[in-house]
């Protein structure tokens, strides 16, 4: 039998009970359309308000990875939320029919969490993002059921995101009680991922249930073993440095323990990447410097061609001087006048004053390089803001204890002078001081 709401909406048929209420399927009349309404049982005046307070500031935010709030109101005893009908399925009755492979998997969730930066930013975060809230549309792709009501620290953040991954690739409505269920479960799921993006993986999601990862850190380093190339030989490249240390036999053989420790830190690998192409252009940049040094010389050599010439001028002027030669040096007139005519001290200080001009002028630390990354270490936090946005980008920061200078840049991700896309994000950290 249909249950009614006023005289505008009408419930058809219950879809996925949430954490709070139960989602109905439901029509509105005045506006033709299909919608869908939750239902949750009222427990009070004070918190009903409380509820419609929170969905209000709710409905603010709109991104097609979460479903979008059009109304809400109160009806007898409940509170109802009608929300943008939507095609697909709860991801909770798909989870043992789904035929999503690893690559998949890998991307859906990389996106949701794009989404969660993006509702970050809006002041909505703290909402679950495991199975029971995610609808799975029909090109597979995850949305957020209920994002005003805060959900278990287990389901939340990066954490909650490795546990929807786990639940997705092994089919089970239950997440990893441990690592070590969630490592022998996960790694035979993810089919179609190499093992060097497996492994990366898998020492992400390690640091992840230490509590070590940031979201916006777990989003950065899925983007980065989803951009891995897909030979078996590629990976390894990716995540161990070519130029190994004379320790690097024995990580060998070590446990894998600490060759997934060696694989999470890859920065060290894209720092070198960034070094090669600045070594092919020294010859260019001393053959500069040579062609620079040239017209120093050039300035040089002229002055000091000008003061032969008039040192010789000034000799032949004192030759014809009535009587110059036959003068004694007693007379002492033109002794004193071939002694200040002297102009050696004038090259001297020529050559001082002109030696500065060819020295480049620096090019601005802050100055933002388009496609590019900014350096943003050692800055302000002022001034890291206005370099992200002089290049086109978003950014996200932190501020944490670090030993560097309280106010300032000490970190940042992804590293600087790397290709950027316009509108990509760049987060950094701010130290507070010990």
């Amino acid at each position: 039998m249909e249950q009614r709401i006023g005289e505008r909406y009408v419930l058809t048929e219950p879809i996925h009970p949430l954490a709070d209420g139960v989602m109905y399927a439901g029509k509105d009349l005045s506006l033709h359309r299909d919608v869908f309404l939750l239902m949750v049982e009222k427990s009070g005046d004070a918190s009903s308000s409380d509820y419609l307070r929170v969905l209000g500031q709710a409905a603010q935010f709109s991104d097609e990875r979460f479903f979008h709030i059009l109304n809400a109101g109160l009806a007898e005893n409940h509170v109802y939320t009608v929300l943008t009908a939507q095609k697909g399925t709860p991801l909770s009755a798909q989870l043992g029919r789904h035929r999503m492979r690893g690559t998949e998997i890998v991307s859906a969730v990389f996106d949701l969490g794009k989404g969660m930066q993006e509702a970050m930013e809006e002041g909505i975060s703290g909402f679950s993002v495991t199975a029971e809230n995610m609808w799975l549309t029909e090109d597979n792709r995850l949305k957020v059921m209920n994002y005003w009501s805060p959900g278990k620290l287990v389901s939340r953040g990066s954490l909650g995101l490795c546990t929807l991954l786990y639940q997705i690739s092994t089919h089970s409505k239950q997440g990893p009680a441990t690592f070590d269920q969630y490592q022998e479960n996960v790694v035979p799921s993810l089919t179609g991922l190499t093992s060097g993006q497996k492994e990366a993986l898998l020492a992400l999601s390690r640091r992840v249930f230490r509590e070590e990862v940031s979201l916006s850190s777990f989003i950065f380093s899925l983007r980065e073993i989803i951009a891995l190339e897909k030979s078996p030989e590629a990976p390894p490249k990716a995540f161990i440095p070519p130029a190994a240390p004379p320790a690097e036999p024995v990580r060998e053989t070590a446990p894998p323990r600490i060759q997934y420790r060696q694989e999470e830190e890859p920065a060290p690998e894209r720092v070198r990447r960034t070094e090669k192409p600045p070594r092919a252009k020294e010859p260019e940049a001393e053959e500069a410097d040579t062609r620079e040094k040239m017209p120093l010389r050039r300035t040089i050599w002229t002055l000091g061609t000008v003061a032969v010439v008039l040192l010789g001028l000034a000799v032949f002027m004192y030759m014809l001087l009535p009587g110059g030669p036959s003068k004694g040096p007693g007379s002492g007139g033109t002794a004193g006048n071939t002694a200040t005519a002297t102009p050696a001290p004038t090259p001297t200080s020529t050559v001082n004053t002109a030696t500065p001009e060819p020295t480049p002028t620096p090019t601005p630390a802050t100055e933002a390089v388009p496609g590019q990354i900014p350096n943003l270490i050692g800055m302000t936090q002022e001034a890291a803001e206005q370099a992200v946005k002089a290049a086109g980008m978003r950014y996200s920061y932190f501020i944490e204890p670090n030993p560097a200078e309280s106010g300032t840049v000490f970190r940042q991700e992804p590293a600087p002078n790397q290709p950027a896309n316009k509108g990509d994000r760049v987060t950094f950290y701010i130290s507070k001081g010990q």
